[in-house]
């Protein structure tokens, strides 16, 4: 492909970008000061920061970017001005997306799209690249805080709380219903502290997970809520957890859980749909296939035709 588009780089300037950006610090499994209180665990983790979209039409940023995305668990969108489909960018887009397949993760992880078509507002953080300098708008949170009411055993804790907030004039809003409707309603306004009350600790366990907010608290007061530094980089952001001790929250099934269960939020580039639709429900599938996002199709189908001619 270097050869037929006459780019002016070479295969092993690729290699040497790839392997730069492998090497950066990876601050994604890293924790800070997690120990536990006389009633609560209470700890710091770097969280990613979500779906990003950098603009850049430079092949080399975007490899660097690639690698970045997958080691730090962001979704990586690149907006070009240049677009092409038959581009060198396009196709090392397909070797990531093809090899990271392999191993069960969307192909939508990573994605390049035509600038017009991206819209920068639907994007937790927006990189722009020219010319070498690099300039970051990150959403901020809202000030703003959000009470999660999974089941109402704790309804005396409850109004004591809210009391609470309201002498101390902090913001705040209930909520109640499912889980994935609530992590989404989180997920969309992204507030500065958000809590759940529940006996079920599978369920404090997700939402302590998927939570997109600095301050996460199970069971526990959001006066425990602090002004976190939210932009520690372009690919993390600090956040605090805080749940009843008892059992350990163990920080290695938290990694890998949060691995698996990041890509499968269904936001617009995490389209999921059920197998076997048309089967009767006791006999239905409830494995998930992945909806190829259709500009990823449009490059598949023309680059391998261009390799591939029948």
């Amino acid at each position: 492909m270097i050869e037929m588009l006459n780019v002016d780089i070479s295969f092993n300037d690729i290699l040497n970008v790839f392997n730069e950006a492998y090497k950066e610090k990876d601050l994604y499994n890293k924790n800070n000061n997690y120990k536990q209180g006389t009633d609560y665990y209470r700890g710091i983790l770097y969280a990613p920061i979500g779906n990003i979209v950098v603009e850049t039409n430079d092949v080399l940023e975007v490899i660097k970017y690639f690698v970045r995305g997958i080691y730090s668990r962001n979704t990586i969108t690149i907006s070009q001005t240049e677009y092409y489909e038959l581009s060198l960018s396009n196709l090392v887009l397909i070797i990531f997306a093809e090899a990271l397949a392999k191993f069960n993760i969307s192909r939508n992880t990573l994605m390049i799209m035509p600038f017009e078509e991206c819209m920068y507002e639907k994007f937790d953080e927006v990189i722009e690249i020219d010319d070498g300098k690099v300039s970051v708008n990150q959403k901020n949170f809202l000030p703003k805080n959000i009470i999660y009411i999974e089941e109402h055993s704790f309804d005396t804790e409850i109004n004591l709380e809210k009391e609470r907030l309201k002498d101390k004039n902090i913001n705040f809003e209930i909520i109640e219903g499912k889980v994935e409707n609530a992590l989404n309603i989180i997920n969309e306004e992204k507030p500065e502290g958000v809590s759940i009350y529940t006996k079920n600790p599978q369920i404090a366990h997700n939402f302590i997970i998927l939570a997109n907010s600095p301050n996460v608290f199970v069971n526990s007061s959001l006066l425990n809520s602090e002004k976190l530094n939210d932009k520690i980089n372009k690919l993390y952001y600090k956040k605090q957890i805080m749940y009843p001790s008892g059992k350990e929250f163990n920080l290695e099934n938290y990694y890998k859980e949060y691995t698996d269960k990041f890509r499968n939020i269904e936001l617009d580039i995490f389209e999921k749909e059920k197998k076997d639709s048309n089967k009767s429900e006791e006999n239905k599938q409830t494995d998930l296939v992945e909806v190829i996002n259709p500009w990823y199709k449009k490059i598949f189908e023309k680059i391998r035709n261009l390799f591939f001619k029948k």
